[in-house]
């Protein structure tokens, strides 16, 4: 999405997706969530399908990271 976002849900959706804390504390829910709220805005009709596949790809880019990133604090903090 070349553009910012102007609706309030998907300025929304955004957010979500930059909130570091949830991403890092919980992978699989931060991702669910993120997808979930894609499917909505599309059957919302706040965004159209490619959109939804845009922000579906930055939401298993975010997902991917987060495992990457607790796979490396775990390799750091075997106790954690």
């Amino acid at each position: 999405m070349s553009h910012l976002p102007q609706r309030p849900e998907l300025k929304a959706w955004y957010k979500a997706l930059n909130d570091y804390d949830y991403r890092a504390n919980s992978p699989d829910a931060y991702h669910r969530a993120l997808l979930d709220g894609a499917k909505a805005l599309l059957s919302g009709g706040v965004i159209d399908w490619d959109q939804c596949e845009e922000l579906k790809r930055l939401a298993d880019s975010a997902h991917a990271r987060a495992v990457l990133e607790a796979k490396a604090h775990l390799k750091r903090d075997p106790s954690a």
